[in-house]
């Protein structure tokens, strides 16, 4: 019976973390300075059909994912989504982002991705810009914070590498893996810097 009620209250646990982040999307991961892939799971991403954008929500409304407002994953975003992580598709999910970042410039996650995918690039400067427009929408948006800060370790900037992991440990109370990859990503840096 203890096990029991052991199991039910971690699972709710789980499902109260999951409800409460709300971003749709899976984590999208990322690998440091190894530009290799992009890990994490998808979050459910549709993979498949390439139509055209789907124009994001405002507002209070729902985006037709179950999210409100405009902080969700639609169906574009999924299937972008999808071709970073899966296909690591870094360029054509590039120019599938310019278009939805212009239809969508309130959804953070949107220049997240675009940020992401800038950096895998080695488009730094965008990458920066990208990262920064979505901090402004939500400035405690914990993949933005977290590629952010990946951003700033290859580039050399480690102590603003070292403030985003800090905000991500405020912010971050259970079950954030942004904030362990950015900690490792940290500790790969300081051991490969003799800190």
């Amino acid at each position: 019976m203890k096990n029991i009620f052991i199991l039910v209250f971690v699972t709710l646990c789980l499902d109260f973390a999951a409800f409460a982040k709300q971003d749709g999307g899976g984590n999208s991961g990322g690998q440091g300075s190894s530009g290799g892939s992009s890990g994490g799971s998808s979050g459910g991403s549709s993979g498949g059909s390439s139509g055209g954008s789907s124009g994001g929500s405002s507002g209070g409304e729902s985006d037709g994912t179950g999210y409100r407002g405009s902080t969700g994953y639609d169906g574009e975003l999924k299937r972008i989504l999808f071709e970073i992580e899966k296909n690591e598709n870094y360029e054509g999910a590039l120019k599938d982002l310019e278009v939805y970042v212009y239809e969508n410039p309130q959804n953070a996650n949107g220049w997240s991705l675009i940020g992401f995918a800038s950096r895998k690039l080695g488009k730094y400067e965008d990458s920066e810009l990208y990262y920064s427009t979505g901090l402004e929408i939500d400035p405690n948006h914990d993949d933005i914070l977290a590629y952010q800060g990946e951003l700033f370790l290859e580039t050399g900037r480690y102590e603003k590498a070292v403030l985003n992991l800090e905000k991500l440990t405020e912010i971050c109370v259970f079950n954030c893996d942004e904030k362990k990859e950015l900690s490792e990503a940290i500790s790969k840096y300081e051991s490969e810097n003799n800190f």
